[in-house]
């Protein structure tokens, strides 16, 4: 088949036969070789990138960061110790554990931080008891680098990943540079034990003595258990922190779009960094491991998932930061703020600001007028070619979004089968990716748009280049993608325009560099969503969400065999193959289970004693998905999409400890003292109107809003009691509740042993009173 028809309207003098589509030069089979091969490649790049290196074992040198140096630490803390729950017995030995594994190490000092206060988190307040463990390498000269993490666990979890994998490898960091040379600046490691309560514990270290001089600090935690650790967070205001990470680490993993969506709220998680970046202003990163963050927060977080070389990946990169931060003057803060930083496949790291963002955009442009202008001047490519190309490939990329979105969507709003890809990510990769492919092929043969390859190179370049300029200008972090799409596209659209035979194939190698960081960047975010929609209760089927990611992984890569290939019928018998298979893939989600004992759904199981009312079991989801026929034949009440009540029997914990005792009126108004007695684990939730109090005797602010809450999340030993100012004469409705999370009472234990073993189970109780005082 002759595809030349557009040079017919050509006006271009300079308008010829010369460029045939590239089939006729290399061949139909040769382009889908070729293609196929990149997909090899760029696949196998990918995955071969997200892998942590080799661990290294003990016969390292002294002043390296060594796994088998470190593992023990991480063994005793996960299988010795157990769960650390901030105030319980677990914390303490585990500090204690810390404590004489860190004054083992020559030149170190070792205090154990016994601190108490109250942190006011916007409209909340927390009081709070924390035992944080701190270790000093003093420095040649002022300035202090921190190194944080936290050694508390989640309730009911051995907390390998989430924490214990990052405190070993600090440890161990500190063993490595107690070995080398004094640094310039002091190392302080502060390791918190009471992150999880409400990142109360980085608020006891705030105070510390050896913390006044903090000039860089780098944050360690964790939302899963293998992998590599991403840095996702850095100060914008301190590029130079990017430029040190950039310079020295061995094993760089970063990534901006991480940061963006952590900040939005869209991952249901926060860190230490806030602490250490809105109460003490200092400058510094965000740390942590993110994939196989099915067993976050439950008691699969064991040894058995940790990845061997994920604890060499963060150490070495931890280390060789640490040392370059404690050397040598500090830069200047001065300068422009870092809007963009990746990784290139952990290879090399790149960081910039906004105005070396706009440099790229116009260096694209730039590069991309001159193309177009070698293909028209020397290949009779009009732009009203590449209008009609633009316009088909506008075509081609929204089939190929819709035809796997809306197969999504059939799958869990009409079919009612939802979250098949929970289990399997892989097989969702397989089905939406090659309904992503169909669509795009189906475009191709519905509106073939240009038929010239080079006119079709051209809209590619203007379609990548307006994309990248969009996103810039809106301030999206992952417009770092198109500078790798445009300024290799412009050159070689301009080889291709000498080797016109060859174009299609040539055109294809230009979308490899895009290509490849656009997996890269698809990749991680399915390995850091997935896992995450077990926890976030949306309440809907998220599979078109991960349909979407999926289709922008392939949409490009398949945008590029377009190109190459061009449109016809025969490209829609090809696209029906190809959609085939995306439907088998479909059915096998459909089929599979979206929850097994690796990949398990989450329970949360309450036991709640309110006063005046009888017990119930509150059953909830952590997918916010209805609950099927987990509860069948338990007369259960239900309270919306994965929610329902069991009646239950008393706890036997008994009533909520709580006394009151009223002082009187005075000018500053009526005084009310409320004591509370809480057993090692437990929380009080306080609750009542703000303007109704006047002050308390708390040693902090009260905080602003409609609603003053307080919570007690780790009692002292004993009676817990605050002193509370009211205003007027009229009662004051006080709401409390205690928590005992990882408490599971006889009901909670009849109902789990009922469940199936792809269920896991986070079960607490409550006791709540509602007084007028």
């Amino acid at each position: 088949m002759a595809e030349v028809e557009s040079e017919a309207v050509d006006t271009n003098p300079r308008a010829s036969l010369r460029h045939p589509d590239s089939r006729a030069g290399w061949g139909v089979r040769g382009v889908w070789g070729l293609w196929g091969v990149l997909v090899v490649g760029v696949l196998g790049a990918v995955w071969s990138s997200e892998r942590p290196p080799e661990p290294l074992g003990s016969e390292v040198p002294a002043e390296a960061f060594s796994e088998a140096r470190a593992w023990p630490v991480l063994r005793h803390l996960v299988d010795e110790v157990g769960p650390r729950v901030a105030g319980t017995p677990g914390q303490a030995r585990a500090a204690e554990y810390l404590v004489e594994q860190l004054r083992g190490i020559p030149g170190v000092e070792v205090e154990l931080q016994r601190a108490a206060g109250v942190w006011v988190d916007g409209h909340e307040a927390l009081d709070y008891r924390t035992e944080n463990v701190l270790a000093r390498l003093p420095g040649t000269r002022d300035g202090v680098v921190l190194v944080a993490a936290h050694y508390d666990s989640a309730e009911a979890e051995p907390g390998a990943g989430d924490n214990a994998l990052a405190v070993a490898a600090a440890v161990e960091v500190m063993r490595a540079l107690a070995a080398g040379p004094r640094p310039e600046r002091t190392v302080v490691l502060g390791l918190n034990g009471a992150e999880e309560a409400g990142l109360v514990g980085a608020a006891g270290l705030l105070g510390h003595p050896w913390l006044g001089g903090v000039e860089a600090f780098i944050n360690l935690d964790a939302a899963g258990s293998r992998g590599r650790s991403l840095l996702f967070q850095s100060t914008p205001s301190a590029p130079w922190l990017l430029a040190a990470y950039a310079r020295s680490v061995p094993h760089p993993y970063a990534l901006v779009v991480g940061q963006e969506l952590f900040q939005s709220g869209l991952i249901p998680s926060d860190t230490d960094y806030r602490v250490f970046t809105s109460e003490a202003h200092w400058p510094g990163m965000d740390l942590a491991l993110y994939q196989d963050g099915y067993a976050y927060h439950t008691p699969l977080d064991g040894l058995a998932r940790v990845e061997p070389g994920s604890l060499r990946q963060l150490g070495e990169n931890v280390l060789a930061l640490v040392r370059e931060l404690a050397r040598g003057p500090r830069p200047e803060d001065a300068g422009e703020a870092v809007s963009t930083y990746y990784d290139v496949l952990g290879v090399g790291m790149v960081a910039y600001g906004r105005s070396t963002a706009w440099g790229l955009v116009v260096l694209g442009g730039v590069f991309s007028l001159g193309a177009l202008g070698v293909a028209w001047r020397r290949s009779g490519v009009a732009p009203a070619s590449v209008a009609r190309a633009l316009g088909g490939l506008l075509v081609w990329g929204l089939f190929g979004v819709l035809v796997p979105v809306g197969a999504a969507l059939l799958l869990g709003f009409v079919l009612g089968r939802p979250h098949g890809w929970y289990a399997a990510p892989w097989l969702a990769g397989a089905a939406f990716g090659a309904l992503t492919l169909a669509g795009v092929l189906w475009g191709s043969a519905v509106v073939p748009g240009e038929r010239t390859v080079l006119a079709r190179g051209a809209a590619a370049l203007v379609l990548a280049w307006a994309v990248g300029a969009a996103l810039t200008a809106v301030g999206l972090g992952v417009a770092y993608l198109f500078p790798w799409w445009t300024l290799p596209g412009a050159v070689l659209l301009g080889v291709a325009c000498l080797r016109e035979r060859l174009a299609g194939p040539v055109l294809l190698l230009a979308s490899v560099p895009g290509w490849v960081l656009t997996v890269e960047l698809m990749w991680r975010l399915l390995a850091m969503f997935i896992p995450v929609t077990g926890r976030l209760a949306v309440g809907l089927p998220l599979d078109a969400v991960v349909a979407l990611l999926v289709a922008l992984a392939v949409v490009p890569g398949a945008l590029g065999l377009g190109v190459a290939l061009g449109g016809g019928g025969r490209l829609g018998r090809t696209a029906g193959a190809v959609a085939l298979l995306g439907l088998v893939g479909c059915g096998a989600l459909a089929a599979v289970r979206p929850s097994d004992e690796e990949q398990p759904r989450r329970l949360v199981l309450t036991h709640m004693e309110e006063q005046g009312a009888p017990a119930r079991l509150e059953v909830v989801t952590e997918d916010g998905l209805p609950l099927g026929g987990l509860l069948e034949g338990r007369s259960a009440a239900a309270r919306g999409t994965g929610e329902a009540w069991l009646a239950a029997e008393p706890s036997g914990l008994g009533p909520l400890p709580i006394a009151v005792k009223q002082e009187g009126a005075s000018e500053a108004g009526r005084a009310v003292t409320l004591s509370w007695w809480g057993e090692p684990g437990t929380q009080l939730v306080m609750r009542l109107p703000r303007d109704a109090v006047a002050g308390w005797s708390l040693p902090a602010q009260l905080p602003e809003g409609p609603e003053l809450v307080l919570r007690v999340v780790v009692p002292p030993a004993g009676e817990w009691s605050v002193r509370l100012v009211f205003r007027g004469e009229a009662p004051v409705q006080v709401n409390l509740k205690e928590w005992r999370q990882g408490y599971a009472t006889r009901d909670i234990e009849a109902l789990r042993r009922g469940l199936p073993d792809w269920v896991v189970v986070e079960p607490e109780a409550c006791r709540a009173v509602s007084l007028a005082l």
